[in-house]
């Protein structure tokens, strides 16, 4: 076989295009993300519990950890990629499971992140106040007992699986009337 001198230099030259594709998986990269899209869509969803979803991560963190060892070398075997390939089948069917399973995130009709972000934000300004000294311990207590008794109250309202308007609109008087009662003591002569 007869080579040009010009067909061997256009051939030499593409070598290191041709081993720097032998190391990408399109397809591997894909399903990597159409994968994470999924996860993310569970979770947006409620199909996907808190847990569910930080194990599903962790199985494609695995998955990506695993890809970068195989390409560490330089090159993607067949054999690397069709392993590649079986764990993301697994890792597909997983994310079935998981998503439609028995277990679900309250309905967004149960949960209320307006109300729980006052409770966090109250129990910090308490914490606060004691911290500062503004809060005597009496007056820390009190505060304390009217928080759990709005979270009890809560709690009570969401176990029929809904929380209503007319609830909702309770538990932010409840609420404010603590957020007053935080100001008055803060502020009151008493300090420790």
């Amino acid at each position: 076989m007869y080579v040009t001198k010009s067909a061997l230099c256009l051939a030499l030259a593409a070598l290191p295009f041709f081993a720097v594709a032998g190391n990408r998986d399109p397809g591997v990269n894909h399903r990597q993300h159409n994968q994470q899209g999924r996860i993310a869509q569970g979770v947006k969803s409620g199909e996907l519990t808190r847990g569910e979803a930080r194990r599903l991560h962790a199985e494609q963190r695995q998955i990506r950890t695993e890809e970068r060892a195989y390409k560490a070398d330089g090159q993607l075997t067949g054999a690397e990629r069709k392993d590649l390939q079986r764990d993301l089948n697994q890792a597909s069917r997983g994310i079935y499971r998981q998503k439609h399973d028995a277990q679900d995130r309250p309905p967004a009709a149960v949960r209320d992140p307006g109300v729980n972000q006052r409770q966090h934000n109250q129990h910090d300004r308490i914490a606060q106040g004691v911290r500062s000294g503004s809060l005597t311990r009496e007056e820390a207590q009190g505060l304390r007992a009217e928080q759990r008794s709005v979270r009890q109250e809560e709690r009570q309202y969401k176990s029929d699986g809904t929380l209503t308007r007319d609830e909702r609109k309770d538990l932010h008087q409840d609420l404010n009337a603590a957020s007053r009662g935080i100001y008055d003591e803060k502020h009151d002569a008493e300090t420790r």
